[in-house]
């Protein structure tokens, strides 16, 4: 808003007196406020215990400071400690490391192994019939009979022997007749 004030004469060396043009009006302005006796004395309390919250502040501000400075320092104790720790999580790491490799190396002898075995019983059975197949066992009979003489087992030939021991039998003698 333009400024509206005009000095109203202009007299050599006099005041000049400013006359407002407009219709507006000045604020008038109120008379400052005096606080009682009650009210100041309640403003000091204030300003007394706001003063002692801010210095209560400051200190646990310093001490959280030192404290936190004191953790942030490595002291021999801790250095100590978190290399103990380090080394033994590191041996840790390599025997398990080196169980892990002794298990996968035993599981390949292992499979190895099984492979073999499984080889050999092939060529076992492969044999077996190679043998079964070359010996004729009616054959064999026939000339057990015809040439050796040899005659079936009979009935009374046959003898049980009951013992109380069922582990095994060791014989030291012949066995007596039941004739």
């Amino acid at each position: 808003m333009p400024d509206r004030r005009r000095p109203a004469n202009r007299k050599k060396g006099g005041n000049t007196a400013y006359y407002i043009d407009g219709n507006t009006v000045r604020k008038v302005q109120p008379e400052p406020y005096l606080p009682t006796e009650e009210e100041l004395r309640i403003r000091r309390k204030q300003a007394a215990k706001r003063r002692l919250r801010q210095r209560e502040k400051a200190k646990r501000q310093a001490a959280a400071r030192k404290n936190q400075e004191k953790a942030q320092r490595l002291d021999l104790g801790y250095t100590l400690f978190l290399m103990f720790s380090a080394l033994l999580t590191v041996a840790a790491c390599v025997i398990y490391l080196n169980t892990q490799s002794a298990l996968t190396r035993q599981n390949s002898v292992i499979s190895s192994l099984e492979s073999e075995l499984s080889t050999l019983e092939n060529e076992n059975a492969a044999a077996r019939e190679r043998l079964n197949s070359a010996v004729d066992l009616s054959e064999v009979y026939q000339k057990a009979i015809n040439e050796y003489g040899m005659t079936a087992i009979t009935e009374d030939q046959i003898h049980y022997y009951s013992s109380d021991n069922q582990d095994y039998i060791k014989q030291y003698q012949e066995i007596p007749s039941d004739k």
